[in-house]
């Protein structure tokens, strides 16, 4: 049995990724540092940065955003890699699950026809908390889009999550990252 090895899979996936979003190659100049340096990214004890995964779940051409409590802000559910979800998929798979109680959305086609590479990845920063006794550091976000062609039932992880919406685009943040995923969600006929 092999063992997986977090920083090449990231390499590889960048590099990919990058074939396909030329473009975007100055959003990633503190992960690839941090890859250049053979940092432990999948340690949230590392405060340079540290890998994460959200999923982009669409239904209905809207798009399920959950209250996250700790940050005060309305995001996709997402959060950290733990030990054992290896391919950053299964993270978003898993949290999507966990913050929202979505067992069976299916992985977007796109992903398959693509390596399983994110549709985004999003280098964000993540400030100072006293709570959690944690330094500021940055997230290296991964994002993958889910689709749930029926209704569902959402059952918040209520430690964490303090309620949901669905947004079409017209109601999508205004920021840049937003902005960048609503784009490439757009380009596939999904919102």
């Amino acid at each position: 049995m092999t063992s997986f090895n977090l920083n090449s899979y990231v390499q590889h996936t960048l590099n990919s990724y990058l074939a396909i979003f030329p473009e975007e190659n100055q959003r990633f100049t503190i992960l690839e540092k941090q890859l250049t340096n053979g940092e432990n990214i999948g340690s949230r004890k590392n405060f340079n940065g540290h890998m994460t995964a959200c999923a982009y779940l669409i239904n209905n051409r809207k798009c399920l955003k959950i209250h996250h409590i700790g940050l005060d802000k309305w995001l996709a559910p997402g959060g950290h890699r733990e030990e054992g979800d290896n391919e950053l998929y299964h993270t978003a798979m898993r949290e999507l699950s966990e913050e929202a109680g979505i067992k069976h959305a299916e992985l977007h086609p796109w992903h398959k026809e693509h390596e399983m590479l994110p549709l985004d990845i999003d280098t964000h920063y993540i400030p100072h908390s006293k709570k959690k006794n944690e330094d500021e550091h940055f997230h290296h976000d991964f994002r993958f889009v889910f689709v749930l062609n029926s209704d569902h039932k959402i059952n918040l992880q209520e430690e964490e999550v303090s309620g949901y919406e669905r947004v079409g685009a017209d109601k999508f943040p205004q920021d840049p990252s937003s902005q960048a995923i609503l784009a490439k969600l757009q380009d596939l006929n999904l919102l």
